[in-house]
Order: C-alpha cells, then sequence, then structure tokens
C-alpha cells in the first residue's frame, strides 16, 4: 500500500468530527484553572503562599519635578520611587527597575509606585499570579488608567477584569484618562493634595469608565465550565444549549450546528482522550456582546483499540456571543480534519485539506485513480530525482498489494499561500503496516514534511516534495 503517503489522512471515514470534542474542551477547560475561579479542576493553592515581583516603572512624559523652581521635566532618576504591594515595598532603582519579595497572594491586588504626589498603579490579577511571568512587569500610564477603573469597580460593586476594561467600545474612556493624568502630572505640586490620582478629573474619568464597562469575562468563564462538565459527562443535551443555533464558521460554508452536533454525538460514543493541553493566548471583547478567544491546544486521541488517531496542535480563534441571558459559541470553531490548525485562515486552507480526506478515502478503499486525479502530471521531489507521478502510482499499486495499515495518524501544522495558487504545506504523521507476506511490522516513526500544492484548473493538486517511500526523508530539510 501507498503508506508512506498516509501523511495525507489516517483517520476512519467517522472520525471526521473527532476535532471537536478536543478542540472545545481545550476552550472551556481553561477557565477552571483560575486562582478564584477553578471550575472542577485546581491547580495551584495560594493559601499561606508568596510570590516575587519584578519589573520596571515606566513614566515618559513631562512632570512638575521641582516644586521651587516650578520647573516641568522628564524624571531620569527613578530611585525616589517607592513600589509597594500590600505589606512589601522597596525603592526602584535608578532605571525604574524593582524587586518585591515574599507579596502575599491577594484577589485585589494593585502595585503602587510613588514619588512624593506622583504615583502609578499596575493591577496583577490573581490568574497573573499563578501563572504567568512576574519577573518582568512594567508599571505605566496605561496600566495607571485601567487599575483605577479597576478599583472604581470595586467601589461599584463589580469585579472587572483586564478583558471587561480592554474592550473595544470603552478604549476612548480609557484614552480620556490616560489624558487627564498627563495633564495632573504637570500641575504644581502645591496644588496636589496627595496624589495627581486624586485629582477630581483623574477620578471622574475613570468612574465614568468603570460604570460603563460591563462584566462578563467571568460570566463567560462560567459558561465554558458548564460545557466542560457536559463533555466530561458526555451530556449532548447541555452541549446543544451552549451551541449558538447560528453557529458556523467563516471557512466553511456546511458548518452548521446540526451538522457540529451530529460530530459531537459520534465522538462521544467512539473515542478516548488520553492527554491535553491548552494555552489562551488572547481574548478580547468586541462589540455587539461579542467576544473572541484564541487558543493553543494539543490533543491525544485514541481509538477503543487504543491506537493513536491524533496527536495535534491547533491555534485558533473562537467567537462567542451573549444571546438573551447566555453566552454561546457562535463561529469559527474547527471541528472537522477539514477545518483549519491556525488563525487567519481562509476557504483554501478548507479546500486543501479537502484533499488531504480524498486521498485518505482513496487510500483506504485502496482507490489508485482518485489518487492519480490528485497529484499533478510534473510532480517532483526535490530530494528524489526519480519521484515522478507515474513512480508514485506504481508504488502505491505495489503497497496495496503487498501491505495493510495497522496505526496511522497525520496532520497539517501549517499553510503557507506562497502565491494565490501555490500553498506550502507543513504537516507530520505516522505509519505502522504489516507485511502481509513476511508477516512482519514496519513503523516510519514521525514522518514532517512540508509539500507544495499548486492549483490547477481550479482544482489542488500535490506538486512537490511528498514522501511516499520509506527511503524518504522523515524529517523537514
Amino acid at each position: 500500500m501507498l503508506r508512506q503517503c498516509r501523511l495525507f489522512v489516517k483517520i476512519n471515514r467517522k472520525a471526521n468530527c473527532l476535532y471537536s470534542l478536543v478542540l472545545l474542551m481545550m476552550l472551556f477547560l481553561f477557565n477552571g484553572c483560575s486562582a478564584t475561579h477553578r471550575g472542577d479542576l485546581t491547580f495551584n493553592d495560594t493559601t499561606g503562599k508568596t510570590f516575587n515581583i519584578s519589573g520596571k516603572i515606566a513614566l515618559s512624559e513631562f512632570v512638575e519635578t521641582d516644586s521651587a523652581r516650578k520647573s516641568i521635566g522628564r524624571i531620569s532618576d527613578f530611585s525616589y520611587f517607592i513600589v509597594s504591594a500590600g505589606n512589601v515595598s522597596a525603592h526602584s532603582d535608578k532605571d525604574g527597575n524593582f524587586t518585591l519579595k515574599g507579596v502575599a497572594f491577594s484577589n485585589n491586588l494593585v502595585l503602587k509606585a510613588q514619588a512624593n504626589k506622583i504615583a502609578l498603579l499596575c493591577r496583577v490579577t490573581p490568574d497573573e499570579i499563578c501563572y504567568s511571568d512576574l519577573s518582568s512587569l512594567e508599571i505605566n500610564i496605561n496600566t495607571t488608567a485601567e487599575a483605577l477603573v479597576y478599583q472604581q469597580g470595586l467601589l461599584l460593586k463589580k469585579n472587572l477584569t483586564p478583558a471587561d476594561i480592554r474592550a473595544r467600545e470603552y478604549q476612548e474612556g480609557l484614552a480620556s484618562i490616560v489624558t487627564a493624568i498627563k495633564l495632573a502630572l504637570q500641575l504644581p505640586k502645591e496644588s496636589i493634595a496627595k496624589t495627581e490620582l486624586e485629582i477630581t478629573a483623574v477620578t471622574t474619568a475613570a468612574k465614568n469608565v468603570a460604570s460603563a464597562c460591563i462584566e462578563r469575562d467571568n460570566v463567560l468563564k462560567d459558561a465554558n465550565s458548564v460545557i466542560h462538565n457536559a463533555f466530561l459527562r458526555k451530556d449532548l443535551d447541555l452541549l446543544k444549549l451552549y451551541l449558538s443555533p447560528s453557529f458556523g464558521n467563516d471557512w466553511d460554508s456546511s458548518s452548521n450546528w446540526n451538522d457540529a452536533i451530529t460530530c459531537f454525538d459520534i465522538l462521544f460514543s467512539k473515542y478516548n482522550i488520553h492527554g491535553f493541553t491548552w494555552n489562551i493566548l488572547d481574548s478580547e471583547f468586541l462589540a455587539d456582546n461579542k467576544a473572541r478567544i484564541r487558543t493553543k491546544v494539543y490533543a491525544l486521541i485514541k481509538d477503543n483499540n487504543d491506537e493513536i488517531v491524533s496527536n495535534t496542535t491547533w491555534t485558533f480563534d473562537a467567537l462567542w456571543r451573549l444571546e438573551g441571558s447566555m453566552w454561546k459559541l457562535f463561529r469559527n470553531m474547527p471541528y472537522k480534519p477539514t477545518h483549519p490548525t491556525q488563525v487567519d485562515a481562509d476557504s483554501r486552507w478548507g479546500e486543501i485539506a479537502q484533499v488531504f480526506v480524498e486521498l485518505q478515502k482513496a487510500v483506504n478503499q485502496e482507490d489508485v485513480t482518485t489518487i492519480s486525479n490528485r497529484v499533478s502530471d510534473v510532480f517532483r521531489n526535490e530530494f528524489d530525482g526519480n519521484s515522478t507521478k507515474n513512480d508514485l502510482i506504481l508504488t502505491a499499486t505495489s503497497r496495496f498489494n503487498r501491505m495493510d495499515v495497522k496505526v496511522s495518524e497525520y496532520s497539517i501544522d501549517s499553510i503557507e499561500f506562497t502565491v494565490p495558487d501555490e500553498a506550502k504545506v507543513t504537516c507530520h504523521g505516522r505509519i505502522k503496516v504489516i507485511n502481509i507476506i513476511a508477516g512482519i511490522d514496519i513503523d516510519s516513526g514521525e514522518v514532517q514534511a512540508k509539500i507544495t500544492f499548486h492549483k490547477e484548473n481550479g482544482i489542488w493538486k500535490v506538486y512537490r516534495d511528498l514522501p511516499y517511500k520509506f527511503s524518504h526523508p522523515r524529517t523537514l530539510q
């Protein structure tokens, strides 16, 4: 058989939906891991723990530096600043660098850097304390504006997160706070009672933004945790509630609620998840009660025979929307092998992924004709001067007669469109076959490749650098 060509697709036809379960679980599980909202997963117990925090004060604006001479300039020596967090405080050095040791965990931690009547703030969230790099924080006017909104929100009994405050609809409001702080820094020191942050123009601007901000981040995390539990219990009815009836994908016009639910139903009964990790790269709230969450996920999936059918990493932007009183996932969630594993993909990604699906089916059915139709007549391999379309077909035919597959997997890692009708597809896979005559197993190990596709007469075809023999390179050159 054409086993090395199993880089195409190695999954049973019903496995076309196996991506959905993992992708959604990755997305939802992250909500259960913060210090204040763990759902069913607790990774860091903060009881009695202390943390070291370091960073730099960055203030390039003009300030009133000497009340006697009433001179206005830029601060060049930050050693007068004292940085504090709870009961811990320390002077910064001349360049503004500081280190705080033994800071106690707090749900409401705000760093403060103060020199006389100049004060700057930086909010540090529980998630950041537990899971982020605390060695390179920056305290500046922008972080001060966000911290002021957070503090005003607490007075209004709102627990605003950075994602809530940074929503696009509040950008102008945050800019007004920054402007007010800059102007306050230029006031004569004798006109400031405590610090510039207590000036009415500053506090009013911060209160206005806090009043306008909507608490959405934690509510969205709660919705994700519910779906997480739905997957753990294989509760399809609960899942149906949290996937928007208007669900679809920008890069696949056939994606809809019914199609996705059908795939999930198959996944719940056919496959087992043996390992997964996730990393939320970015999130933001958009206008019209929408949210974008960029997620990088890894999944290891096995069938009931304990054979690996997927060992893949995805990065995607999932869009959520508030529908009535519930947040629902309504756009751009990959759940098929033809769906992209990278962000900013368009319909061409799906077209090329569909070629892999067709070739997988052709290999399963030993359909040489379909394989031939999806390979360019001028196919070549840079690493093997003897590679031609005819040689590939002869190799496929020979292997169909001599071998059967025991284990196979593949993944498209990325697609780069160098020109509109040419694509470099980076992928990896593994194939294990049994030689029927000799009765021995042959295992390729992981094979990596960057295959070039050309669009010829409206059809994407394999054009260059497809490893299809065991003697071909198994790593990227």
